[in-house]
């Protein structure tokens, strides 16, 4: 598909999508609190939220297969929250989570480690690509390593709502430490309180591609819904695009993996030399993001570099002539999003494979494809 991003001049307001990362918190601690009737999928969700709202409804419903499609915080969330809502209510059977894409393939070997030690056993199926919860699983104090993934520690800190003789132990330096803030604040939330309606502010992973977006398009784009005061930890964007603009800047990226691929382009456009650190959990996402990055950038001719923890961006040279640049989606919604900065900060247009992965994260994304990038 061709996107028009060549001799034009933009001016149009968008929100960011609602946050991925507070919706899943969301629908998980009401579903744990007793609020069991706001799980229909919308034509608005992205695919990520629909699956765990699928999740959800089938442990409501007592169906033990949990589809959780390619959504990465659906499963790590969902093992240990299902483990647990089976002892809560006495539930027998064995719960087989289906996966899609390259969610199967993605680690849970500290999880798995941790919900061993309480009763608790993976077993994986090639075949069928499935995962099923082995075991019934035993109280205790759950100890998990935080520096593998914060995913990990908040699915088990869900779970501990319907497990009160239960308590985590994290040990290591957590990565992405705001999500663990921001899983607690959602649990904090209802400890006291009754919600009935709950309203998810908007995403700064999606709000972070809008802003580089800004700062690279030719024209104006008005970003709304994004709170100033969240927890999020994308948010650090402001504070990066702050610093943009520099000969030679150096930025730790443990807690915003998310949003390293926009922060790598924007880099390319602004800067001589940046340097990005802890980017290796990057590798393991929906793709290889450090590779997938550097084959986009070097399509434009952007130089790069990479070792095991950091990705390096050179400045772009001007080297570019063609009308129309030519990037692959990974099936992965971040690289769509990058592809599109690339176009956008080289003023060509962008033939892509297809821009489907967007629905994943941003599906209103889309429709602005068609209506101001056509």
């Amino acid at each position: 598909m061709i996107i028009r991003l060549r001799n034009r001049a933009f001016d149009f307001s968008v929100d960011a999508p609602p946050s991925k990362s507070v919706f899943h918190r969301e629908l998980i601690v009401r579903f744990l609190n007793g609020y069991e009737d706001d799980l229909a999928v919308t034509s608005g969700d992205s695919k990520d939220i629909a699956a765990t709202k699928n999740c959800l409804q089938a442990l409501r419903d007592r169906s033990l297969v949990l589809d959780c499609n390619e959504s990465g915080s659906t499963l790590r969330f969902m093992i240990p929250v299902a483990a647990a809502y089976l002892k809560a209510n006495n539930i027998t059977g064995k719960v087989v989570f289906k996966t899609s894409g390259r969610l199967y393939d993605r680690p849970l070997d500290d999880l798995e480690s941790c919900l061993k030690d309480h009763g608790v056993t993976l077993v994986r199926d090639d075949s069928t690509r499935t995962i099923s919860l082995a075991g019934v699983l035993m109280e205790g104090v759950f100890t998990i390593d935080g520096s593998v993934s914060s995913q990990y520690v908040s699915g088990i800190m869900m779970a501990l709502i319907v497990l009160p003789g239960s308590s985590v132990n994290v040990v290591g330096t957590p990565s992405s430490v705001h999500y663990i803030e921001l899983t607690q604040a959602v649990i904090d939330k209802y400890k006291n309180a009754r919600h009935e309606d709950f309203l998810v502010e908007g995403d700064w992973s999606g709000g972070a591609f809008l802003l580089c977006l800004k700062e690279l398009i030719n024209g104006n784009i008005k970003v709304g819904n994004l709170n100033r005061d969240s927890v999020q930890g994308d948010k650090a964007i402001e504070d990066y695009l702050a610093a943009c603009g520099a000969d030679e800047l150096t930025w730790d990226c443990r807690d915003i993996p998310d949003i390293v691929p926009y922060m790598a382009v924007t880099a390319a456009f602004n800067n001589k030399k940046t340097v990005f650190e802890n980017i290796g959990r990057l590798r393991i996402k929906e793709s290889d993001r450090v590779a997938a990055i550097r084959e986009q950038l070097a399509a434009a001719g952007i130089k790069t570099e990479e070792t095991e923890e950091t990705l390096t961006v050179y400045g772009y040279g001007g080297t570019f002539t063609n009308d129309m640049i030519t990037l692959k989606s990974y099936n992965d919604h971040r690289m769509v999003m990058s592809a599109i900065l690339i176009a956008a900060a080289l003023g060509t247009d962008l033939e892509i494979d297809t821009d489907a992965p967007l629905d994943k994260s941003f599906p209103g994304f889309r429709n602005i494809i068609r209506e101001e990038f056509s």
